[in-house]
């Protein structure tokens, strides 16, 4: 039973994060659009902040998952949060947030 529910929950956290955008790219500095309650992970690769993602990991413990090595693994995973439609890690490569980017995929 608590399978089913924790597979329920991560099927609604990844369906929600899918959406998570991110558009106008501007001087002013970004603006979010859709799902916005998965925005941090998106601002920390804009920001290139190692620091500002290991915050919205640790946010979403127990929401994503049970620890944060899980929020880690599940945000990688394939429909995990996105921004501007494509993967955190290609985002991170994208946006060229170097640093990020080597968090990213030193964990996944």
């Amino acid at each position: 039973m608590k399978n089913v529910i924790k597979s329920a929950l991560l099927a609604t956290v990844l369906a929600t994060s899918a959406s998570t955008a991110m558009a106008d790219v501007t001087a002013e500095g970004v603006r979010f659009t859709g799902d916005t309650e998965f925005a941090g992970f998106c601002k920390a690769v804009v920001k290139d902040d190692v620091r500002l993602l290991r915050s919205a990991v640790a946010r979403n413990v127990g929401l994503i998952g049970s620890s944060q090595r899980e929020v880690l693994r599940v945000i990688n995973a394939e429909g995990g949060v996105t921004c501007n439609g494509v993967s955190l890690v290609e985002f991170s490569e994208t946006r060229a947030a170097s640093s990020v980017y080597q968090f990213l995929t030193a964990r996944s």
